[in-house]
């Protein structure tokens, strides 16, 4: 990939242009793997738990597939617009094509293949490039297995050297998603890797009661990655987690909106079911993206050293 097209896919956003970088809300936000807090919580997206090993999705896992539902049908839309409409035009006025005629049909082309092509690239990109990221946590070796935030390339790291934190899901900007994090640092303080991990947490509002949620939610759910690598497996409660890699429609949808229920009420599912309505087609292109992204992404490649040593049954696989 070179680096225009990294430019073009920073600007579409499958590419944060702040990902590598160690915000001051990070920096205040650090904890601390030899002692924890009194909270503890079940991690949102749990993939497996086997062999003294804890393999959580990164934090954008169950919204994987944007770019290939939504970059792959908003490319098709304006290369079929640019293309259809000029050659259309000569049948609709019943006019010869001239050497003008063909320019500007060349023009047009040109237009459709330049508008589209960042979408269809993201899409591909999404698939091939970034693919499947997760993360091991294994308590025997003391190791982290992770796909990198960087280049999306499998890596490893000791426990004790990797620096966990909050962070902003876009890098150094403020917003309302906020998720876990682990960071490797260069001798001079630079960000060397990154890599996020367990769902994201969405504030509803920018209140302080909000934001302190928001922390006191992450940092239990930390504390179960922390209790689980420093006291061992038996000092959390035994969880049962699968990532399955050939989900159904129904399965993608639950991904995408794990929180969302039916609510007993008349006039509350009357509200729920209008909104379903209205946003079902959205909803369904994202969900059929979701689908296609867990069935064909590219899958990390590990050494077989860790694969070895976790177990290969630990691994998602199709």
């Amino acid at each position: 990939m070179n680096k225009a097209q990294q430019k073009i896919l920073e600007a579409v956003g499958v590419f944060g242009k702040n990902r590598n970088s160690f915000s001051v809300f990070s920096k205040s936000h650090i904890f601390d793997i030899k002692e924890g807090g009194r909270e503890v919580k079940v991690p949102d997206f749990v993939c497996a738990r086997k062999n003294n090993c804890l393999v959580l999705s990164e934090s954008w896992f169950r919204e994987r597939g944007l770019y290939v539902s939504w970059g792959t049908l908003g490319g098709i839309v304006l290369l079929v617009f640019f293309l259809s409409f000029p050659l259309a035009m000569p049948w609709i006025y019943d006019v010869e094509v001239d050497a003008g005629g063909v320019v500007a049909l060349s023009f047009m082309a040109f237009l459709g293949f330049l508008f589209s092509y960042p979408l269809l690239f993201a899409a591909k990109s999404e698939l091939k490039i970034q693919g499947l990221q997760y993360i091991i946590f294994n308590h025997d070796s003391k190791r982290v297995y992770f796909v990198s935030d960087v280049d999306f390339q499998p890596k490893t790291c000791r426990w004790d050297e990797c620096t966990f934190c909050l962070a902003y899901s876009a890098g150094s900007i403020e917003g309302y998603y906020y998720e876990l994090k682990g960071y490797l640092f260069h001798d001079d303080g630079s960000v060397k890797d990154s890599f996020s991990f367990d769902d994201y947490h969405y504030m509803i509002s920018n209140s302080d009661n909000a934001r302190q949620a928001m922390i006191d939610d992450l940092s239990a759910r930390f504390e179960y990655v922390r209790r689980f690598m420093e006291e061992g497996p038996d000092s959390v409660e035994p969880v049962s987690g699968h990532l399955d890699l050939r989900p159904s429609l129904s399965e993608a949808a639950h991904r995408f909106q794990p929180r969302s229920k039916r609510s007993d009420g008349k006039k509350a599912h009357f509200i729920y079911s209008a909104v379903r309505v209205i946003f079902l087609i959205p909803f369904s292109v994202q969900v059929v993206g979701h689908y296609f992204f867990c069935r064909y992404c590219r899958l990390p490649e590990w050494p077989q050293s860790v694969i070895d040593e976790c177990g290969k049954e630990v691994f998602p696989h199709r």
